[in-house]
């Protein structure tokens, strides 16, 4: 079975909700966001403005809402989690272990209730006795909070009565739960009085079939039984509670006193569609809701939508277009606002509640102010102000911290931290502060750069007119949520890699025939860097649109090349004193000049390159002749001592000490001092050397007052290659040890300075299994030539010391060390392929941190974990003694060889790089593996679809613009920018496109809502080209690029003849540049789709596909040709030169076909500046033949002449292109098309679209993608040998014989995805399959895998983020082949696992992470990933959770051989091999979807089990396997 792997490239960034309080300590100010399965703490410094992330986790289910409370009588709060799928969890922190800890958690689930359309509503009693949940119409789930009494006293005290199980309910007790019981227990911990943990030992959770399993580590006694919180039948703590309102918009409960019972608002929607406010109070004998009588049905404004509880009992009503204060026995009072829809709200001070902060659809954030004046008693509402603030991202969440920090959450824009303030800003502070947030046009921010479309948009106005603002922007975090579409561009495709900062110098070397001479110096681009790419995507909406380029590893911005041959090293030297102004370099116009210098070792020489700092604008590097230096043989090693005056060279014959003033040299030490001859490997740290003299003796040496001195000499039994005396302190000490690679044996050795003594007795070597270290050396458990060392560095990586390997391989060895005064400790030996060439190591400094760069056919670069929030081992609090988790970042630049950072204060954060026959200068990017860039489009203009041509180097964005803003203060002057270009669109447009007369017979005075326009983009710099308005009421639906085959008109083969005579014109010339290769087909064009929508109606009657391509010669985007349908065109595809086009129900397919005998193309016309309406004299596109499929065709895809369709109701269907050849006795053409006599086109071609399979459930279809065919190489690794357990499983259940459930299946597999957050693939049976007796339909889709994501998938493309780098050990065996976007903001890869074994261990190991390992929330996994939609939830199948499965990296190796031993229990095998075959039978009796069972029965592992007994592998083996899956992403 081939499994699929996904797992997230960048976890969704928007945000669903945020809270904020005294969560981690009592004096901090804390905000803890939802992202939705994964919550974020930060803190927040006021003094500074900014937030601190303390760590993030992610929870078993999507989280519907988020509250926060303090209990009394504790210092901290705690957070209540909902999740969509009615779960609940009370999380608070644990200050001493540095993590979120599960104080209650449980479900409230109803078998007989039906769900709430919109989102749950949680409510949380002000004085914190009670929580409500509404969740299912018409009912209300009612939790106490009182945590010092147990469940059934807390709702006696609370209600006076015992509550009763209402029938039909799921409400459920698990028992008590002690704060902090993730850990040790404590007996003095206070109780939480409902639901309780899964029981666990030693950090796990034990599943219920292996409690009773003896244990044989940690100190357990053997026999001991595990305890089990077994759930209760007689106390139900969740009472659910009818109410008569079923549309129920909003709940919030009422501020009262302490005596009184809880008592909450409703706002709901009658039968007549007015809003009303109802009351409800608890208690009463029977414990039922009670209306409160004081109160009565105020109809309230139509669009009411927030409740705000208020002093006194009253509340504030928000609506669209006012606010009212209502309450018992008071007038309302009410106040009319902008008209703007209120997303958000929270008060600026809980204590007085005077000041209240609203956030509305358009973005504008206003001030609230209350006056309040006693009546009877009582504080009321006498009076409130409204004042607007300023603009923000459109909020989804809206949270108050501290001393005027503002957090705005949102899904449609970037996530900002604000500060309010008393006075309105200078225009100056605005421009700079908040220059992203109010998308002004004339600069950029940061990373983001503004696109500026024509004149006509109007948002322009915006910028111009703003009022004054009151809000300043402190921080802005990337959402690229909602994401709408997006496509996946080849590194170097779309890369802005110029910049003319460095020149050649006038001493340039001018001998192009000696080796190594500077043959070619230029600016250029980075070259392109493989079969991996970039992401851009569609991201934001509202007053935050843009499209964001996603990359996954570092970017190199190449500012200087040279062709330089025979290159082998360099090192970069920046000289702190200047030379004597009669120094050979070159001239200094400074006293507080510094000299870069570049050393380049090449094959029988060392060249020198430099230049002076500060150099002004440019820079002039040049080719320098220094005394001093051994020019005429090749350099070894170069470095600076520690007073940065004096260099040493190391060459083969000896090692100088040179005086950078007047460049003399200063002392020399060769080899032939001590009787050796010569120097084999160097190493320079500072005023330490360490060198391999004769191949097997190691010397070391220091500089000592400006001298030479040979320290050590060690004679070792083996050949060196590689050497290091790098420190462990960096600069703050010397090295105290040398590490060294050997030929012969796969062995480093260290060895203690100065005496060079071996530091093996001061080792206690723990190596993982399978790398036994030697007597006196760190084994790297290898062999083979290219498996020996050829690069070794010690260094400090966060806060761990670490010794690195780097192998000729391309594999790279770590080993965490601990260093001390009692030796050299190794804690944890990791290995990971990085490349398949010779791996060299440099340590370099970015962004003030330490990395190391790892040079090879495929370089990536070494970094510590800023994030890191879950240790290796989580019982260590003490972060000093935690090992730093290292992350690895690809370098978009293949084959670099060499790299040297450089020191300058004029290109900071540059190196130096040797890169194939080239030496580069360039800038890095900051050390990261994901790196986003945006660039902002015009407010309220969304982009909806993007494509990208290669071989024009160019975008194309389809945008929807808004033309209503709701009373906006500049929406007049938007309609009327918009309208004046409109208006010139529609006068040239109409008049030269083939537009369906139903849109000239529409005269409408109401002016469109939505404007569609499309747009050609640079994928440089992103620059607008051109662009045009669509028609009246025509929006884009779809886009793509393609490449269309000239075809010719089907006619009687007489006229033929002639017409093939006259067709080549356009061949020799399509006036758009193409190459004699191209010259059989139109490339390079975007073909759009669009739909109108006439006033009054809702479907689309019609809709146009344009063909459009952009002239680099002429500058202007050329209309070709234009072709209407019937219905909406939502789907575009290039297919075998031709078009593939969904529209409404219909799948057609189009060519671009010659025109007919005397039919002409219109006249060129200029449509706007930089469009042009000129269709193609010769061809124009025409239907080739349609077919129709089911409901509404979404989406589609194509994997060889096979079509998948996805439907917006009716699942997927599979289609097949065919062509046939006329006969000369057939009767009319194919699919009716033509009627008459065929004898005329006998032996011509004619094309047609067959119905092959249909998947027959109502799945709502979202995206569907192809999954390309295993390897050859791969196709029997797919079937493994059945486990001989599994295999009983299989007898018992006579299932399916093994042949037909593991090879009955064809290879055309597809991906779909649902609106229910589910990903499926399926797959069609083959022909042999269906007729060999076994009962397997062919004209069906069988479902081979299903899992759910946990948020809706609007886009697979094809493609992968990273380099597909082949490792060793495990060959091609994982493929990323598709990456999704998500509507949250989620980027993820869906990878193919060609190896049936190992997809299994990895599934076993899958199910033991979610049995064993606890997730804040201690939902359930399978629950979680289980399929589910509205008709049908099954468990999860045929996928692998990436998330999950790498998160086995960040365990200890103690809890990591727990997991892979099933928990460490010695349960027998026919225990686990029975509870496995129950899970498997109730599986399979209650789902009929797959008929292949055997298949899945055989691979899905649904119990804990021992990975390396079922599968005879070892840890170790599944601690590289694991890692070699992160490198998919």
């Amino acid at each position: 079975m081939q499994y699929q792997y996904v797992v997230s490239a960048h976890k969704a960034s928007s945000v669903l909700a945020s809270v904020s309080g005294a969560f981690t300590l009592p004096e901090a100010t804390d905000l803890v966001l939802a992202k939705n399965n994964r919550i974020e703490v930060h803190t927040l410094t006021a003094a500074t403005g900014q937030l601190r992330q303390v760590g993030g986790w992610a929870l078993n289910g999507k989280i519907s809402t988020l509250h926060f409370f303090h209990p009394s009588d504790r210092l901290t709060g705690c957070i209540l989690v909902t999740s969509e799928k009615f779960q609940f969890a009370v999380l608070s922190w644990d200050a001493a272990e540095q993590r979120v800890i599960t104080e209650s958690t449980g479900e409230f689930a109803e078998v007989t209730g039906r769900p709430t359309t919109e989102t749950k509503i949680v409510a949380v009693d002000p004085l914190n006795r009670v929580i409500a949940v509404y969740a299912y119409q018409g009912i209300v789930h009612l939790l106490p909070m009182d945590s010092t009494q147990d469940p059934e006293s807390a709702w006696r005290k609370l209600l006076r009565l015992r509550g009763r199980k209402r029938p039909g309910s799921q409400q459920q007790s698990l028992g008590s739960l002690s704060i902090g019981s993730l850990a040790t227990s404590n007996a003095d911990t206070e109780k939480w009085p409902y639901l309780a943990r899964a029981p666990m030992t030693d950090g796990l959770m034990i599943p219920s079939y292996l409690q009773t399993a003896e244990s044989n580590s940690h100190g357990r006694e053997k026999g001991k039984e595990v305890a089990h919180a077994e759930r209760s039948s007689d106390i139900y703590p969740i009472m659910a509670r009818y109410i008569h309102e079923l549309k129920v918009v909003d709940i919030q409960f009422l501020h009262g006193e302490a005596d009184e019972l809880p008592a909450f608002a409703v706002l709901y929607e009658d039968a007549n569609m007015q809003r009303q406010v109802h009351v409800y109070r608890l208690g009463d004998s029977q414990g039922e809701l009670q209306p409160i009588s004081e109160w009565t049905s105020l109809s309230l404004e139509a669009s009411a939508a927030k409740l705000i509880a208020l002093p006194g009992g009253n509340v504030l009503v928000a609506g669209d277009e006012s606010l009212s204060v209502i309450g018992p026995d008071r007038q309302p009072l009410g106040m009319s606002k902008r008209a703007s829809a209120v997303t958000a709200w929270t008060w600026i001070d809980t204590d007085s509640y005077e000041r209240l902060l609203l956030a509305d659809e358009e973005g504008v954030l206003s001030l609230v102010v209350l006056q309040y004046a006693d009546s009877r008693g009582q504080q009321q509402v006498q009076d409130l102000f409204v004042e607007r603030l300023g603009s923000t991202a459109v909020a989804s969440s809206l949270t108050y911290l501290d001393a005027g920090c503002v957090y705005v959450g949102s899904h449609c824009g970037d996530q900002m931290l604000v500060r309010l303030h008393t006075q309105p800003l200078p225009r100056s502070v605005v421009e700079g502060a908040n220059q992203r947030a109010l998308h002004m046009w004339d600069e950029t921010a940061n990373s983001t750069k503004i696109l500026a479309f024509p004149l006509g948009d109007a948002d322009k106005v915006d910028s111009q007119t703003l009022p004054n603002t009151f809000v300043e922007t402190l921080e802005l975090h990337e959402n690229l949520a909602p994401l709408v579409d997006m496509c996946v561009v080849g590194i170097g495709e779309s890369s802005n890699r110029a910049a003319d900062v460095l020149t050649t110098g006038s001493k340039a070397h001018e001998d192009n025939e000696s080796a190594g001479s500077v043959e070619n110096c230029r600016s250029a681009g980075t070259q392109p860097g493989g079969n991996y790419g970039s992401v851009v995507s569609c991201s934001g909406m509202h007053n935050m649109p843009g499209l964001r380029v996603v990359r996954n590893g570092i970017g190199i911005e190449q500012l200087f090349s040279a062709d330089i041959s025979g290159l082998l090293g360099l090192w970069s030297l920046t000289i702190a004193q200047p030379a004597s102004r009669d120094s050979p370099a070159m001239d200094i116009d400074t006293d507080d000049a510094q000299l870069i210098l570049l050393v380049l070792s090449l094959v029988n020489r060392t060249l020198l390159l430099g230049w002076r700092e500060p150099s002004g604008e440019q820079v002039d590097v040049a080719e320098v002749a220094l005394p001093g230096w051994r020019l005429g043989e090749p350099t070894l090693a170069a470095g600076l001592t520690n007073d940065r005056r004096h260099v040493v060279q190391a060459t083969s014959s000896a090692l100088v000490l040179i005086d950078s003033v007047g460049w003399t040299v200063q002392a020399e030490w060769v080899p032939g001092e001590i009787g050796l001859a010569a120097i084999s490997a160097v190493s320079v740290s500072g005023d330490q050397v360490a060198a391999a003299i004769d191949g097997s003796t190691v010397v070391y040496l220091e500089v000592h007052q400006g001298t030479l001195v040979c320290v050590g000499r060690r004679q070792l039994d083996n050949a060196v290659s590689c050497i290091d005396v790098h420190s462990w302190h960096g600069a703050a000490g010397p090295a105290t040890h040398v590490a060294v690679g050997m030929w012969s044996v796969n062995d480093v050795c260290l060895l203690a300075l100065p005496d060079l003594v071996t530091a093996a007795p001061a080792l206690s070597l723990r190596m993982p299994q399978g790398l036994v270290p030697s007597a006196s050396a760190i084994g790297l458990a290898s062999t083979g030539q290219d498996s020996l060392p050829r690069s070794v560095l010690m260094c400090t990586l966060g806060n761990t010391p670490y010794l690195l390997v780097g192998l000729g391989d391309g594999r790279l060895h770590q080993f965490a060390l601990s260093v001390g005064a009692d030796g050299v400790i190794v804690r944890e030996h990791k290995s990971i392929a990085l490349g398949s060439g010779p791996l060299g190591l440099t340590p370099f400094v970015n962004h003030g941190l330490l990395n190391v760069f790892a040079s090879s056919d495929h370089s990536a670069v070494l970094f510590a974990d800023k994030h890191q929030t879950a240790h290796s081992d989580t019982r260590i609090s003490d972060s000093s003694q935690r090992i730093s988790k290292l992350m690895y970042a690809n370098v978009d630049v293949l084959g670099i060889k060499r790299m040297a950072p450089i020191d300058s204060l004029g290109l900071p954060m540059s190196m130096c790089l040797a890169v194939g026959s080239q030496m580069w200068i360039g800038l890095a990017d900051p050390v990261q593996r994901l790196h986003i860039r945006s660039y902002a489009l015009p407010r309220w203009a969304t982009p909806h679809r993007i494509a990208h041509s290669p071989t024009q180097g160019v975008y194309a964005v389809a945008t929807i613009h808004s033309l209503d803003t709701g009373g906006s203060l500049t929406s007049t002057a938007r309609e009327s920018a918009v309208w004046e270009q409109l208006a010139l669109a529609e006068r040239n447009v109409q008049q030269q496109m083939k537009t369906s007369s139903q849109l000239h017979n529409v005269i409408s005075a109401t002016p469109p809502a939505e404007v569609g326009r499309f747009t050609i983009m640079d994928s440089q710099g992103m620059d607008v080209l051109a662009s045009v308005l669509l028609l009246t009421y025509e929006v884009p639906e779809s886009l793509c690029a393609a490449s269309l085959k000239y075809l010719q008109r089907p006619a009687p083969n007489a006229e033929a003849t002639a017409e093939a005579q006259a067709a080549p014109a356009s061949l020799a010339n399509n006036n758009l540049g193409e190459s004699d290769s191209t010259a059989q087909m139109l490339s390079g064009v975007f073909v759009l789709g669009t739909s109108v929508v006439l006033p009054g109606e809702d479907d689309a009657r019609w809709g146009r596909i344009i063909i459009c391509a952009w002239d680099a010669t002429q500058r202007h985007m050329r209309i070709m040709n234009t072709f209407s349908v019937v219905g909406a065109v939502y789907a575009l595809v290039p297919f075998r030169g031709m078009l593939l086009a969904a529209a409404n129900g219909q799948l057609m397919l189009f060519g671009w076909q010659c025109r007919a005998v005397g039919a002409k193309a219109n006249n060129t016309t200029k449509v706007c500046d930089g469009v042009m309406f000129m269709e193609d004299p010769d061809y124009e596109l025409v239907l080739l033949c349609s077919q129709q499929t089911q409901i509404t065709a979404l989406s589609i895809s194509v994997s060889g002449d096979y079509i998948i369709v996805g439907d917006i109701m009716s699942s997927a269907s599979l289609y097949r292109y065919e062509e046939y050849v006329i006969a000369a006795s057939s009767g009319n053409w194919a699919n009716g098309q033509q009627s008459g006599s065929e004898a005329a086109f006998a032996g011509q071609i004619r094309h047609r679209l067959v119905p092959v399979a249909r998947d027959y459930s109502g799945v709502w279809t979202t995206a569907v993608a192809s999954v390309p065919p295993p390897l050859a190489q791969n196709t029997a690794r797919l079937y493994p040998n059945i486990i001989d357990a599994e295999a009983g499983f299989l007898a018992r259940q006579n299932a399916t014989s093994y042949e037909c459930a593991f090879r009955g299946v064809s290879q055309e597999r597809f991906v779909v995805a649902d609106a229910y957050n589910n990903i499926i693939r399926m797959a069609r049976a083959e022909d042999r399959a269906a007729g060999d007796g076994s009962g397997v339909d062919s004209e069906r889709l069988y479902v081979e895998a299903r899992w759910h994501l946990g948020d809706m998938v609007n886009v697979v493309r094809q493609g992968s983020l990273v380099m597909d780098i082949p490792d060793p050990e495990f060959p091609g065996f994982f493929r990323p082949v598709l990456v999704y976007g998500t509507l949250h903001g989620a980027i993820g890869v869906i990878a193919s696992v060609e190896d049936g074994r190992l997809g299994r261990v990895l599934d076993r190991l899958q199910i033991n992470m979610a049995h064993l390992i606890p997730t804040p929330g201690l939902w359930d996994y399978g629950q979680w990933r289980g399929y589910s939609s509205d008709q049908r939830t099954s468990q999860a199948f045929g996928f692998l959770d990436g998330d999950l499965i790498e998160q086995f990296l960040d365990l200890s190796p103690e809890m990591q051989q727990l997991v892979f031993s099933g928990g460490s229990t010695q349960a027998s095998g026919e225990a686990v091999a029975e509870a496995e075959h129950q899970m498997k039978s109730e599986f399979w009796a209650s789902f009929s979807r797959v008929e292949a069972e055997g298949d899945v029965a055989v691979f899905s592992q649904m119990a804990v089990s021992d990975i390396g007994q079922r599968e005879d592998v070892s840890l170790d083996y599944v601690v590289r396997l694991v890692e070699s899956l992160t490198r998919l992403h």
